[in-house]
């Protein structure tokens, strides 16, 4: 006598699809989350960053009367010193990188630690190698001074390009700097420490890219800004 066997297929119920699903929905949640957290702690370290380095600038100024890098008498030997007109200039009119010595000035009083190898004026110099790097990738910190209003900044970019004009500095002519951040990024920063304006304020943006008028390019996706903090005596 011949047996039949009839095979049963076994299929998910609605309760374990369900179960699968939500747990899906919270790997999403939780690698989405993860993300922007990190992405938060990058840019608050870029202001944390800045602020560091503005009270820096300022203790220096308060023992000697000058900016680093700017000041005309030397801190440390070797050391090139600036023409002490107020201004870190990343080139100044004697093709000095008073932006190098301003790191040089603050290491040698013990402000930064950092172990760099300084540029000439001409030169195309890199985070961490010439200047002091950021938690940011691929990013560091670089000083200038605009010719328009003598203010001084500490600039946040990529490594910078090399140049023989002397006026393509950092913050004039045609930037030296180039692209750290994307312009929601740096419009996120502006506005949390300052009026979220690209062009006024103590924060302000670098490379015409990242610039609408007053605005941050925030259509743009890619990095497109270097971000400029201002420096200056008192203003920190």
């Amino acid at each position: 006598m011949k047996k039949n066997y009839t095979s049963k297929k076994s299929a998910f119920s609605l309760i374990e699809l369900s179960i699968v699903l939500i747990i899906i929905g919270l790997l999403i949640a939780g690698i989405t989350g993860g993300a922007s957290l990190i992405k938060s702690s990058e840019l608050r370290s870029v202001i944390g960053e800045a602020r560091g380095y503005a009270v820096a600038v300022n203790a220096f100024y308060t023992q000697y009367n000058a900016f680093p890098g700017d000041f005309s008498t030397a801190v440390s030997s070797p050391d090139t010193v600036g023409n002490q007109n107020g201004r870190i200039e990343f080139t100044n009119g004697s093709n000095v990188n008073e932006s190098s010595e301003a790191w040089r000035d603050l290491r040698t009083v013990g402000a930064i630690d950092n172990s760099l190898t300084f540029a000439g004026f001409n030169a195309a110099q890199t985070p961490v190698v010439n200047f002091p790097g950021s938690k940011t990738k691929s990013n560091g910190w670089v000083f200038d001074s605009t010719n328009a209003d003598s203010k001084n900044w500490v600039v946040l970019t990529g490594s910078t390009t090399a140049s023989g004009n002397t006026t393509d500095t950092v913050v004039n002519g045609t930037s030296r700097a180039t692209a750290a951040l994307i312009p929601t990024d740096a419009l996120s920063i502006d506005s949390k420490t300052d009026d979220g304006r690209s062009t006024t304020g103590r924060v302000i943006g670098v490379i015409s890219a990242c610039i609408t008028g007053t605005a941050y390019q925030v259509s743009t996706t890619t990095r497109a800004c270097a971000l400029a903090f201002n420096v200056d005596v008192n203003n920190t």
